[in-house]
């Protein structure tokens, strides 16, 4: 499946000559916590099922206990199951989208919100990486922080693989985008500048 073109319809107001470079999104060690917290919560239900049959075998008899674990669990798993799939969405539709005219980033809230965020190339002034502890350090990912002189003030790209490299990549592409826009500008001089015609005189 080509991402690119699936992202491309996120873009706000995209433009025929605008694409993208490329797309980042949080590394994986960042679900861990999540898919740690679903096992936890899965196991409940059978922990307190075995302990009761273990301590309390008499109670396990009764017609109505048996209901009471059958409806519980039974609400209990579609609980864990639908937190899971809420953190699962925050976590997969959080995606930073970087073309050759802009930084768009789309942070999900929940199943039905989502904050959008964009800054032109030529608004960047600084971008900066952080790599905290012996975790990020071998696992290689870490926050990129992209400083600009719009109203965004600074997007941060929180737990990306490689964020050297991305601030590499970035870092090129405003490179790119500023000397554009400074031939442009000077093209634009130069029309404008007014044109001696000699008339032989």
């Amino acid at each position: 499946m080509n991402w690119k073109r699936v992202y491309q319809h996120l873009l706000p107001i995209p433009k025929e000559y605008e694409k993208i470079a490329f797309i980042v999104k949080a590394h994986w060690f960042e679900f861990v916590a999540e898919i740690m917290l679903f096992l936890l919560l899965s196991a409940i239900p059978p922990a307190a099922y075995y302990f009761a049959a273990r301590f309390e075998p008499e109670l396990l008899n009764t017609q109505w206990l048996s209901l009471i674990f059958i409806l519980g669990g039974s609400a209990w798993y579609l609980f864990n199951l639908l937190l899971f799939f809420t953190n699962f969405t925050d976590f997969f539709l959080d995606v930073w989208i970087v073309t050759n005219e802009r930084i768009v980033a789309i942070n999900q809230r929940g199943l039905f919100a989502r904050d959008v965020t964009q800054t032109r190339l030529y608004q960047v002034q600084d971008v900066k990486t952080e790599v905290r502890g012996p975790i990020q350090t071998l696992a290689n990912f870490g926050d990129v922080i992209v400083q600009t002189a719009g109203t965004a003030g600074k997007l941060v790209f929180d737990n990306v693989p490689h964020p050297n490299e991305i601030a590499r990549k970035i870092m090129e592409l405003v490179e790119g985008d500023r000397q554009y826009h400074a031939e442009k500008i000077k093209m634009l001089k130069l029309e404008e500048t007014p044109k001696i015609i000699d008339s032989g005189a």
